[in-house]
């Protein structure tokens, strides 16, 4: 057998594994903790298999540019952060200049979120923003928008390290960040920049129906312009009807 119909056996086998984990953990099979580490452990290796096929696919191009898609890959992954920062901030921006704080837990974590987004957006202080995020979590395990950018600024660190040629460290990144993206839409399932943020995750990991999945609930939810504006491209790649 051959190089690549090894690698795409063995991404149909992770891919079907995935799908009876979650059949599994539904029907009460497996607890949560077995569950979570079953699911990083195939979401991993999934990525790692993904990304030896694009190594293979690369070999024998026309006109060999390694370094091109990454850098769009980087540059797709910064539009698209500072524009998810733009709708964050717009909707913690609702609160007028004149209301009083509430005081609410809920008045507070979105306070929070936006703090630890704005972290986020600044490369300097990107990896903060987890501990941020985590600080708000213990508290407010919940809290669809903080899992949600919980996990797209470790998509965006997943970048960065894949850019650095730190393959393993990418891929173990992408596999956490899908977990907290996961959770996310477990909280709030039609909240839209989980959505879309994992839907990126899925492209990234080969998960095409997955993805197209996720960029069809999208359709239902009537998301903000911008997030479809840049979904759009994602789902016109993977073939999404």
């Amino acid at each position: 057998m051959s190089d690549r119909k090894s690698l795409l056996a063995e991404q149909s086998f992770l891919l079907d594994s995935l799908d009876d984990l979650e059949d599994e953990y539904a029907a009460g099979d497996l607890d949560s903790a077995d569950y979570e580490e079953l699911k990083k452990d195939y979401t991993v290796r999934t990525a790692q298999v993904a990304r030896k096929l694009k190594g293979l696919d690369a070999v024998g191009a026309v006109v060999p540019e390694p370094s091109r898609s990454k850098w769009l890959w980087v540059a797709f992954l910064a539009v698209f952060g500072v524009v998810a920062g733009w709708l964050l901030a717009l909707s913690v921006g609702e609160r007028g200049v004149g209301d009083n704080i509430t005081g609410s837990i809920e008045e507070s974590s979105r306070q929070q979120v936006f703090r630890c987004q704005e972290l986020g957006q600044n490369p300097a202080t990107l990896v903060d923003s987890f501990d941020c995020f985590d600080d708000l979590l213990e508290r407010d395990p919940t809290n669809a928008e903080a899992l949600a950018y919980r996990g797209w600024y470790g998509v965006l660190l997943s970048g960065s390290a894949q850019t650095a040629g730190e393959n393993e460290a990418a891929v173990e990144l992408l596999a956490t960040a899908g977990t907290f993206l996961d959770r996310a839409i477990e909280a709030d399932r039609t909240y839209p920049d989980a959505r879309a943020f994992r839907m990126i995750v899925l492209e990234r990991l080969g998960r095409v129906e997955e993805a197209c999945a996720d960029y069809a609930v999208l359709g239902e939810i009537n998301p903000p312009g911008m997030i479809g504006q840049l979904t759009a491209p994602v789902a016109e790649r993977l073939g999404c009807r």
